[in-house]
Protein backbone atom coordinates (compact mmCIF):
# COMPACT_ATOMS: atom_id res chain seq x y z
CA UNK A 1 0.00 0.00 0.00
CA UNK A 2 0.60 3.77 -0.83
CA UNK A 3 0.83 5.59 2.79
CA UNK A 4 -0.91 9.02 2.36
CA UNK A 5 1.38 12.25 2.36
CA UNK A 6 -1.09 13.12 5.45
CA UNK A 7 -0.43 9.63 7.03
CA UNK A 8 2.74 9.94 6.55
CA UNK A 9 3.14 13.93 7.92
CA UNK A 10 0.82 12.54 11.03
CA UNK A 11 3.49 9.92 11.49
CA UNK A 12 6.50 12.10 11.40
CA UNK A 13 5.18 13.97 13.85
CA UNK A 14 4.24 11.37 16.53
CA UNK A 15 7.41 10.25 16.12
CA UNK A 16 9.20 14.32 17.14
CA UNK A 17 6.48 13.75 19.73
CA UNK A 18 7.97 10.80 21.09
CA UNK A 19 11.60 11.17 20.43
CA UNK A 20 11.24 15.00 22.65
CA UNK A 21 10.19 12.87 25.47
CA UNK A 22 12.48 10.65 25.49
CA UNK A 23 16.03 11.53 23.65
CA UNK A 24 18.67 12.97 25.76
CA UNK A 25 19.00 16.72 26.12
CA UNK A 26 21.91 17.21 23.89
CA UNK A 27 20.31 14.55 21.39
CA UNK A 28 17.02 16.20 21.32
CA UNK A 29 18.70 19.77 20.36
CA UNK A 30 21.18 18.24 18.15
CA UNK A 31 18.07 16.52 16.15
CA UNK A 32 16.12 20.12 16.27
CA UNK A 33 19.05 21.74 14.60
CA UNK A 34 19.11 18.73 11.66
CA UNK A 35 15.29 18.55 11.00
CA UNK A 36 15.43 22.03 10.59
CA UNK A 37 17.79 22.16 7.08
CA UNK A 38 16.06 21.47 4.09
CA UNK A 39 19.44 20.29 2.28
CA UNK A 40 18.94 16.42 1.67
CA UNK A 41 22.59 15.87 2.13
CA UNK A 42 22.12 17.48 5.39
CA UNK A 43 19.74 14.79 6.38
CA UNK A 44 22.15 12.04 5.38
CA UNK A 45 24.27 13.37 7.35
CA UNK A 46 22.11 12.94 10.38
CA UNK A 47 20.92 9.62 10.04
CA UNK A 48 24.60 8.20 9.66
CA UNK A 49 25.70 10.01 12.57
CA UNK A 50 22.09 9.51 14.94
CA UNK A 51 23.66 6.46 17.52
CA UNK A 52 25.98 9.13 19.00
CA UNK A 53 23.78 11.82 19.87
CA UNK A 54 20.12 9.18 20.53
CA UNK A 55 21.86 6.25 22.03
CA UNK A 56 20.18 2.88 21.12
CA UNK A 57 18.48 2.62 24.09
CA UNK A 58 15.01 0.73 23.52
CA UNK A 59 11.97 3.06 22.15
CA UNK A 60 8.77 3.76 25.52
CA UNK A 61 5.27 3.32 23.71
CA UNK A 62 1.98 3.68 25.56
CA UNK A 63 -0.60 1.73 24.34
CA UNK A 64 -2.47 4.55 23.35
CA UNK A 65 0.45 5.04 21.41
CA UNK A 66 1.05 1.99 19.60
CA UNK A 67 -2.95 2.08 18.57
CA UNK A 68 -2.19 5.39 16.78
CA UNK A 69 0.53 4.68 15.19
CA UNK A 70 -1.49 0.78 13.86
CA UNK A 71 -4.58 3.26 12.59
CA UNK A 72 -1.96 5.29 10.72
CA UNK A 73 -0.15 2.16 9.16
CA UNK A 74 -1.94 -1.59 9.18
CA UNK A 75 0.48 -4.12 10.53
CA UNK A 76 3.40 -1.27 10.99
CA UNK A 77 5.30 -1.06 14.33
CA UNK A 78 8.58 0.48 16.24
CA UNK A 79 7.85 -1.12 19.18
CA UNK A 80 10.88 -2.18 20.38
CA UNK A 81 13.02 -0.70 17.97
CA UNK A 82 15.79 1.50 19.18
CA UNK A 83 15.93 4.91 19.49
CA UNK A 84 18.48 5.48 16.85
CA UNK A 85 16.32 3.92 14.71
CA UNK A 86 13.39 5.94 15.65
CA UNK A 87 15.08 8.92 15.17
CA UNK A 88 16.50 7.54 11.46
CA UNK A 89 12.93 7.05 10.42
CA UNK A 90 12.07 10.19 11.59
CA UNK A 91 15.03 12.10 9.62
CA UNK A 92 13.81 9.92 6.69
CA UNK A 93 10.56 11.71 6.72
CA UNK A 94 12.17 14.96 6.78
CA UNK A 95 13.75 14.27 3.09
CA UNK A 96 11.24 16.04 0.22
CA UNK A 97 8.22 13.62 0.32
CA UNK A 98 6.91 15.25 -2.71
CA UNK A 99 9.99 15.44 -5.04
CA UNK A 100 9.42 12.03 -5.85
CA UNK A 101 13.40 12.00 -8.00
CA UNK A 102 14.87 13.76 -5.31
CA UNK A 103 13.23 11.43 -2.08
CA UNK A 104 14.36 8.17 -4.11
CA UNK A 105 17.49 9.34 -5.19
CA UNK A 106 18.52 10.55 -1.26
CA UNK A 107 16.99 7.08 -0.09
CA UNK A 108 19.27 5.81 -2.54
CA UNK A 109 22.18 7.40 -1.89
CA UNK A 110 22.20 6.35 1.78
CA UNK A 111 21.53 2.37 0.96
CA UNK A 112 24.84 2.58 -1.56
CA UNK A 113 26.81 4.16 1.52
CA UNK A 114 24.81 2.12 4.32
CA UNK A 115 26.27 -0.35 6.93
CA UNK A 116 24.83 -3.04 8.63
CA UNK A 117 22.73 -1.14 11.27
CA UNK A 118 21.82 1.62 8.79
CA UNK A 119 20.55 -0.98 6.19
CA UNK A 120 18.06 -2.37 9.26
CA UNK A 121 16.82 1.29 9.53
CA UNK A 122 16.11 1.85 6.09
CA UNK A 123 14.00 -1.43 5.20
CA UNK A 124 12.50 -1.78 8.57
CA UNK A 125 11.73 2.26 7.39
CA UNK A 126 10.18 1.09 3.85
CA UNK A 127 6.66 0.16 5.05
CA UNK A 128 5.99 4.05 5.64
CA UNK A 129 7.97 5.31 2.89
CA UNK A 130 6.42 7.14 -0.48
CA UNK A 131 6.86 6.07 -4.02
CA UNK A 132 7.37 1.93 -2.58
CA UNK A 133 6.98 0.43 -5.29
CA UNK A 134 10.51 2.17 -6.20
CA UNK A 135 12.10 0.11 -3.11
CA UNK A 136 11.19 -3.51 -4.92
CA UNK A 137 15.26 -3.98 -6.06
CA UNK A 138 16.31 -2.95 -2.46
CA UNK A 139 13.92 -4.97 -0.74
CA UNK A 140 14.97 -8.42 -3.10
CA UNK A 141 18.60 -7.69 -1.73
CA UNK A 142 18.13 -8.11 1.72
CA UNK A 143 16.32 -11.07 0.84
CA UNK A 144 20.03 -12.39 -0.63
CA UNK A 145 21.66 -10.41 2.25
CA UNK A 146 24.07 -12.59 4.18
CA UNK A 147 23.56 -10.16 7.04
CA UNK A 148 20.82 -12.27 9.56
CA UNK A 149 19.49 -8.52 10.98
CA UNK A 150 19.27 -7.20 7.59
CA UNK A 151 17.51 -10.15 6.48
CA UNK A 152 15.36 -10.29 9.50
CA UNK A 153 14.54 -6.33 9.67
CA UNK A 154 12.68 -6.85 5.84
CA UNK A 155 11.30 -10.38 6.50
CA UNK A 156 10.11 -10.54 10.02
CA UNK A 157 7.05 -8.46 11.02
CA UNK A 158 7.60 -6.16 8.15
CA UNK A 159 4.43 -5.37 5.59
CA UNK A 160 6.45 -4.58 2.85
CA UNK A 161 7.02 -7.86 1.34
CA UNK A 162 3.65 -9.40 1.51
CA UNK A 163 2.00 -5.77 -0.38
CA UNK A 164 5.26 -5.13 -3.00
CA UNK A 165 6.87 -8.81 -3.84
CA UNK A 166 6.00 -10.83 -6.86
CA UNK A 167 5.40 -14.80 -6.06
CA UNK A 168 8.61 -15.58 -7.19
CA UNK A 169 10.64 -13.13 -4.72
CA UNK A 170 7.73 -14.34 -2.33
CA UNK A 171 8.58 -17.61 -2.03
CA UNK A 172 12.48 -16.49 -2.09
CA UNK A 173 11.85 -14.80 1.17
CA UNK A 174 9.68 -17.67 2.82
CA UNK A 175 11.92 -20.73 1.84
CA UNK A 176 14.88 -18.24 2.71
CA UNK A 177 13.33 -17.85 6.18
CA UNK A 178 12.17 -21.57 6.84
CA UNK A 179 15.86 -22.87 5.71
CA UNK A 180 17.40 -20.41 8.21
CA UNK A 181 15.08 -21.98 10.91
CA UNK A 182 14.29 -18.40 11.77
CA UNK A 183 9.72 -17.29 12.85
CA UNK A 184 8.26 -18.56 10.14
CA UNK A 185 5.15 -16.95 11.81
CA UNK A 186 7.08 -13.96 11.93
CA UNK A 187 6.64 -13.26 8.27
CA UNK A 188 3.45 -10.95 7.64
CA UNK A 189 0.86 -12.39 5.23
CA UNK A 190 2.17 -16.00 4.95
CA UNK A 191 -1.54 -16.93 4.50
CA UNK A 192 -2.48 -14.82 2.28
CA UNK A 193 0.08 -14.68 -0.29
CA UNK A 194 0.18 -18.79 -0.30
CA UNK A 195 0.59 -20.40 -3.82
CA UNK A 196 0.44 -23.48 -5.38
CA UNK A 197 4.40 -23.12 -6.60
CA UNK A 198 5.37 -22.49 -2.70
CA UNK A 199 3.69 -25.25 -1.28
CA UNK A 200 5.28 -27.63 -4.03
CA UNK A 201 8.56 -26.05 -2.69
CA UNK A 202 8.16 -26.54 0.91
CA UNK A 203 7.18 -30.05 0.17
CA UNK A 204 10.59 -31.07 -1.99
CA UNK A 205 12.02 -29.51 0.89
CA UNK A 206 10.45 -31.33 3.80
CA UNK A 207 11.41 -34.37 1.94
CA UNK A 208 15.43 -33.41 1.61
CA UNK A 209 15.51 -32.17 5.09
CA UNK A 210 13.42 -35.77 6.40
CA UNK A 211 15.81 -38.04 4.17
CA UNK A 212 19.04 -35.73 5.63
CA UNK A 213 17.08 -36.85 9.44
CA UNK A 214 16.09 -33.26 9.90
CA UNK A 215 12.46 -31.34 10.08
CA UNK A 216 10.74 -28.28 8.76
CA UNK A 217 9.44 -25.98 11.06
CA UNK A 218 6.10 -26.91 11.78
CA UNK A 219 4.72 -23.75 11.01
CA UNK A 220 5.97 -23.82 7.55
CA UNK A 221 3.48 -26.40 6.57
CA UNK A 222 0.18 -23.71 6.49
CA UNK A 223 1.41 -22.80 3.24
CA UNK A 224 0.20 -26.09 1.74
CA UNK A 225 -3.64 -25.85 3.10
CA UNK A 226 -4.99 -24.66 0.27
CA UNK A 227 -3.62 -26.95 -2.36
CA UNK A 228 -3.26 -30.26 -0.96
CA UNK A 229 -3.74 -32.63 -3.04
CA UNK A 230 -3.69 -36.60 -3.36
CA UNK A 231 0.30 -36.48 -3.80
CA UNK A 232 0.59 -34.47 -0.62
CA UNK A 233 -1.69 -37.61 1.59
CA UNK A 234 2.10 -39.62 2.22
CA UNK A 235 3.29 -36.02 3.57
CA UNK A 236 0.77 -35.66 6.01
CA UNK A 237 0.77 -39.57 7.34
CA UNK A 238 4.54 -39.13 7.43
CA UNK A 239 3.53 -35.80 9.94
CA UNK A 240 1.49 -37.70 12.27
CA UNK A 241 3.61 -40.71 12.48
CA UNK A 242 6.60 -37.87 14.02
CA UNK A 243 8.44 -38.62 17.09
CA UNK A 244 7.31 -34.67 17.08
CA UNK A 245 4.02 -33.59 18.76
CA UNK A 246 4.26 -30.38 16.97
CA UNK A 247 4.89 -32.28 13.89
CA UNK A 248 1.47 -34.02 14.34
CA UNK A 249 -0.46 -30.79 15.26
CA UNK A 250 0.53 -29.09 12.44
CA UNK A 251 -0.83 -32.38 10.59
CA UNK A 252 -4.22 -32.26 12.30
CA UNK A 253 -3.91 -28.45 11.23
CA UNK A 254 -3.57 -28.89 7.91
CA UNK A 255 -6.48 -31.83 7.61
CA UNK A 256 -8.60 -29.23 9.71
CA UNK A 257 -8.47 -26.74 7.82
CA UNK A 258 -8.20 -28.30 4.24
CA UNK A 259 -11.14 -28.67 1.17
CA UNK A 260 -9.24 -31.50 -0.08
CA UNK A 261 -11.60 -34.28 1.61
CA UNK A 262 -9.41 -37.63 1.49
CA UNK A 263 -6.93 -35.23 3.76
CA UNK A 264 -9.98 -34.36 6.09
CA UNK A 265 -10.64 -38.27 6.36
CA UNK A 266 -7.65 -38.33 8.28
CA UNK A 267 -8.56 -37.08 11.49
CA UNK A 268 -10.39 -40.10 11.63
CA UNK A 269 -7.23 -42.45 11.18
CA UNK A 270 -5.22 -40.61 13.19
CA UNK A 271 -5.98 -39.54 16.63
CA UNK A 272 -3.57 -37.17 18.55
CA UNK A 273 -3.65 -35.67 21.97
CA UNK A 274 -3.91 -32.28 20.32
CA UNK A 275 -4.55 -29.13 22.08
CA UNK A 276 -8.13 -27.87 21.80
CA UNK A 277 -8.49 -24.38 20.05
CA UNK A 278 -5.08 -25.16 18.06
CA UNK A 279 -3.86 -22.73 15.94
CA UNK A 280 -0.67 -22.10 13.65
CA UNK A 281 0.14 -19.21 15.60
CA UNK A 282 0.95 -21.34 19.11
CA UNK A 283 3.39 -23.98 16.87
CA UNK A 284 5.39 -21.05 16.92
CA UNK A 285 5.86 -20.50 20.50
CA UNK A 286 6.02 -24.59 21.49
CA UNK A 287 9.38 -26.40 21.67
CA UNK A 288 9.93 -28.90 19.51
Amino acid sequence: MTLPLDSILTLRLMLGEILAGQLPQAGRQWLDTKVNLTNPVSIQTAFVAAPRFTGKQPVSLSPERRQQIAELRSHFSILAWPLDRVTRLYLLLHLPLEQKELFIQSIETLFETAEMNELVALYASLPVLPYPEAWFFRATEAVRSNMGLVFDSLALGNPYPSEQFSELAWNQLVMKTIFNDKSVGGILGLEKRSNPALARILVDFAHERWAAGRYVPARAWQVVVPFVNESMLADIRHLFHSNRAIDREAAYLICTETNFAPARLLLQEYTSDVPEHLTWHQLDTQVA
